[in-house]
């Protein structure tokens, strides 16, 4: 067969010698789909990264596929004359032994003859966040997200985070303020298997970014719901996200799943980028009132009584597994701001500070205005600082006059605590 146009022969060849193995024909006809990440494609093939790397030289080096960068990840797509190659190279070892275009398409080969991107489910799917995550309601209607509230009790009566006619921020901080007791529960299993059916039954991807599970059962009541609804949708594409994360922290990843969800990424994909990602958000906090401390279990009675006497003002970090804990312990609110920005430069590159940083607070305002004005001065070039409310979610176990900043830094939390906070 001679082919007057087109590749030569020694093309074909490495064409050929690229489709000569079974883990690259699955890859390709994942890729027929549209692109993936080489993280999806180790956990769809079910294989290691080296080799997966070894297996994706040869088919870039032929001229199949082709490969970008993006931040850490790299992500494969078929180019644009990959299809074009492989159909060419099936009529031309058809002819060259014989086979009529039956036989020729019972073999492997012959499978992926056309390839085209698939839009589908590629930057489509759902993104679902609970109410702990302190994002504005227009907010969420303008990206299409989920919220799933969480149970809040304020004396025994149940409030439910997610009706906008019901009890709003500033009016739980007075009450707390007056005295009255307030708590949280999870979010629980049945909540949840509900939720995903209702995706699952639709077909539709949907990712899942949950409060930390250093600080509520939630996360794991997620999970749980999970293998239960695989038992009737095996093949259902949902992911959890521990957020390790609580507050403005976890409206940060909400944005970024919104952003990577622009760019076509899928949810699997998306995922993974949270997963690296939440390890470089950080939040610091200081509160008011020692006693909601104390209540949560994170300060004894002595410590708290002795604490209020003294003026004594914690600054509490949000640690690698996504637990709270006091770290510093300064003298006066005023000391205590400081400290929170002396934790933001300690965290980021000053060539290149975060594009943003949250200041979020339950009812001070001023306080939050304050450290915004620290923050300004500390790192002048920084991008945009937001200030934000807590919701009551967080803020029945912080209470009223606690402030955080929140932002992506450009170490871990892990390299941060092994930095500051060795034993």
């Amino acid at each position: 067969m001679q082919l007057s146009t087109g590749p030569s022969l020694q093309e074909y060849t490495k064409v050929f010698l690229a489709f000569c193995d079974e883990t690259r024909l699955k890859v390709l006809d994942l890729l027929k789909e549209g692109e993936k990440s080489a993280t999806a494609l180790q956990e769809l093939i079910g294989i290691g990264q080296s080799t997966l790397s070894h297996h994706m030289k040869v088919l870039v080096e032929s001229g199949v596929i082709s490969a970008r960068k993006l931040g850490k990840w790299t992500y494969y797509s078929i180019c644009e004359s990959g299809g074009e190659y492989a159909s060419r190279l099936i009529q031309f070892l058809t002819a060259q032994t014989g086979e009529t275009g039956e036989t020729a398409e019972t073999t492997p080969l012959a499978t992926p003859i056309t390839y085209q991107r698939r839009t589908t489910n590629m930057g489509k799917f759902k993104i679902v966040a609970d109410s702990s995550c302190d994002l504005p309601r227009e907010y969420l209607a303008e990206h299409d997200i989920e919220l799933m509230p969480f149970p809040l009790m304020l004396n025994d009566v149940e409030y439910n985070t997610n009706e906008t006619n019901q009890m709003s921020s500033k009016e739980f901080y007075d009450a707390l303020r007056n005295g009255d007791m307030g708590k949280t529960s999870l979010i629980n299993t049945e909540a949840f298997l509900t939720s995903y059916k209702k995706y699952a039954e639709a077909n539709e991807d949907a990712i899942y970014i949950i409060l930390s599970s250093g600080l509520s059962g939630t996360y794991q009541a997620a999970l749980l719901a999970l293998d239960e609804v695989k038992e009737s949708h095996p093949n259902c594409k949902i992911f959890p996200v521990d957020s390790i994360s609580a507050t403005s922290l976890c409206n940060l990843l909400i944005k970024k799943a919104v952003q990577k969800r622009e760019e076509g990424l899928s949810a699997q994909e998306t995922a993974a980028v949270l997963d690296e990602t939440k390890k470089r958000v950080f939040g610091f906090f200081t509160v008011d009132d020692l006693m909601f401390l104390h209540r949560g279990g994170r300060l004894s009675k002595l410590s708290a009584v002795g604490g209020s006497l003294l003026s004594i003002k914690p600054v509490l970090n949000i640690l690698p597994d996504g637990k709270l804990e006091p770290k510093e312990k300064v003298r006066g609110r005023q000391a205590a701001l400081k400290n929170l920005v002396t934790q933001f430069t300690r965290s980021i590159d000053p060539n290149s500070p975060p594009e943003t940083v949250c200041i979020a607070h339950t009812d001070c305002e001023a306080d939050a205005q304050k450290l915004a004005a620290l923050v300004k001065e500390a790192a002048p070039t920084v991008g945009e600082v937001i200030q934000c409310m807590m919701s009551p979610v967080i803020g029945a176990h912080v209470g009223p006059g606690a402030v955080a900043i929140v932002f992506e830094g450009a170490i871990t939390r892990a390299e941060f605590e092994e930095t500051y906070y060795k034993k």
